[in-house]
């Protein structure tokens, strides 16, 4: 559409950018908006982060929250059914994991508390996503950054594979944050491989601090109650 500024020239209205989610479409319900947005997550990424919006960080956290937690829940799932002996019951819940013995109140409380693993990796993983984007000068703002992380998480979808799953997820997840931080921040292939690669870096980086914290403090607690 066509408008005249104060000079009385002819200006082009430049239309509102609207987010490819449709996870973030108020017409559409929930359950459809969810599984629409999955859709198109894992099966066509490209043009999905092309149409990304970068406003909004509340619907992301939500989509990402919740299909890490279910991915995750399917994950452990199949895990312990790996760990099950040829000869017992698979079926039963106190059968998924006889080595571990675990009961039907082990697995509601690994299923209960799955929101907030789920959420604290998001947490962490978003922090060093935002991190590795801005150390390659793609963008300081971190909610454009969060989006990438948050609609990539899709991939974790293909964590209820069994047994399996969670390497294929992972590894997914990996190309749709390359795939997402190339169409939105318009960065080369080298820049965003360079991205994931600081990503990694980082993730290793605090993990291998955690543990050896862990380790730290175990070897305290043991040394005092030795003197003890």
């Amino acid at each position: 559409m066509e408008l005249e500024d104060g000079w009385g020239a002819a200006a082009v209205a430049e239309p509102a950018q609207k987010s490819s989610a449709p996870w973030e479409d108020p017409e559409l319900s929930t359950l459809a908006g969810f599984f629409r947005t999955l859709r198109e997550v894992l099966f066509r990424p490209g043009e999905f982060f092309e149409n990304l919006g970068r406003e909004g960080w509340a619907e992301p956290l939500a989509f990402a929250l919740i299909v890490s937690s279910v991915g995750l829940l399917g994950a452990l799932f199949w895990q312990f059914l790996a760990l099950a002996p040829a000869g017992g019951d698979p079926g039963g819940a106190s059968g998924l994991s006889p080595a571990w013995r675990l009961g039907p109140g082990w697995l509601m409380a690994i299923m209960a508390g799955s929101p907030v693993l789920a959420l604290a990796n998001l947490g962490v993983g978003g922090v060093c996503w935002w991190g590795s984007v801005a150390l390659v000068g793609a963008g300081r703002d971190f909610t454009p950054a969060w989006r990438i992380f948050c609609y990539a998480q899709g991939g974790m979808a293909l964590a209820l594979i069994p047994y399996f799953g969670m390497l294929v997820a992972g590894i997914w997840v990996l190309v749709l944050l390359y795939c997402g931080v190339k169409q939105v921040y318009g960065i080369s292939a080298g820049a965003s491989l360079g991205t994931l690669a600081i990503f990694l870096a980082l993730q290793a980086a605090l993990a291998l601090t955690l543990f050896l914290g862990l380790a730290a403090a175990l070897a305290l607690l043991g040394f005092l109650l030795l003197l003890g």
